[in-house]
């Protein structure tokens, strides 16, 4: 393509190409990938499908979702094509580890992946760390289903609502020990520490490259920082207003962020109960990419599409970003 370059001396035309297709980044949309829109339990394809109180979102390698469904006591999965099944759990809560088919969970809310396809979950409804490993085998790695707030080994442990979790190289698990207002660790001997505090109430958590912790600190109002070393700061927000403000830094207004997700450069993705999904960059700065706001239900274009409590986050290799829309009963697709 040929573009006329005009100088203070000379006008030259110089051929230049466009850029690659996919270097142009088209505007986002939103679809449903799976939920009725029905306050249930169903599995099946896509929209036949019913959830209840789905916070907690994951995916794997292969591109499949994993769902926290809270109030149906079930860890779910959800194919690229949007075909549900469940993965563990039955409608009656419980502790029992076991079999799939055997083991029951008590409203659990967060959930991680590793890369042998083992799902950890933070099943907060009984204050403990559960594991599912490949082979259809559900453990108990830490915590003795006691409320309460204890460092130790395995069952001598103790959570109070542990809301999500994240996995670093290692294999060393960050939990968001929401009503604890901290952050524990958790080895793979299961030996709990606690890593950070003075939290509001951290739900969502991720980890960057460098192993950085990302917070979305649903009772602060505000995205915190947390280095290797413990240190923790707030990326963007404020602690003593909520509201609805994109911006940087302190200038930013978030109303009870829950869920938190990363991109390969580092960028954050907030399910903000603004009923908007945010963007928050590596220097803060905040910009709203889908929802507008307005409480409801409506697919399409990214500024038109309606949430109802949007909080769990995941993204796929693809760059694609799932959303438990929690009010809608639905598991919500956002892409370009």
């Amino acid at each position: 393509m040929a573009l006329l370059i005009a100088g203070s001396c000379s006008s030259i035309v110089e051929n230049v190409e466009p850029p690659p297709a996919d270097e142009v980044l088209r505007p986002y949309t939103v679809s449903t990938l799976a939920g009725s829109g029905i306050y249930g339990f169903a599995d099946g394809d896509g929209k036949d499908a019913a959830f209840s109180d789905a916070y907690g979102l994951t995916t794997d390698a292969a591109g499949n979702v994993y769902v926290a469904d809270g109030n149906n006591n079930r860890i779910r999965k959800i194919t690229p094509h949007g075909i549900v099944t469940t993965v563990a759990g039955d409608s009656i809560f419980g502790s029992n580890d076991g079999s799939v088919s055997e083991a029951l969970f008590s409203y659990p809310h967060g959930l991680v992946v590793d890369g042998n396809g083992n799902v950890f979950v933070a099943d907060s409804g009984n204050s403990l760390i559960r594991k599912i490993s490949r082979d259809g085998v559900v453990s108990t790695i830490a915590g003795n289903g006691v409320i309460g707030f204890k460092n130790g080994v395995g069952k001598a442990a103790q959570f109070n609502f542990p809301a999500d979790l994240v996995l670093d190289p290692q294999g060393n698990l960050y939990v968001s020990d929401g009503a604890n207002h901290c952050i524990r660790k958790v080895t793979q001997d299961g030996t709990v520490s606690t890593f950070a505090t003075g939290f509001g109430f951290p739900e969502g958590i991720e980890i960057d490259k460098v192993g950085n912790l990302y917070v979305a600190d649903t009772g602060g109002f505000v995205i915190r920082k947390v280095t290797p070393e413990g240190a923790v700061s707030v990326l963007a927000g404020s602690t003593s207003e909520i509201g609805y403000i994109d911006g940087k830094g302190g200038e930013v207004r978030f109303h009870n962020p829950e869920g938190i997700a990363i991109d390969k450069d580092g960028n954050l993705y907030i399910g903000d109960l603004n009923s908007a999904i945010r963007k928050v960059t590596p220097e803060g700065i905040v910009s709203t990419i889908a929802g507008n706001g307005t409480v409801g239900f409506a697919d399409g274009a990214a500024d038109e599409a309606k949430f109802n409590q949007p909080s769990g986050i995941a993204m796929d290799a693809a760059g694609n970003i799932f959303v438990a829309d929690v009010r809608n009963s639905r598991i919500r697709k956002i892409h370009r």
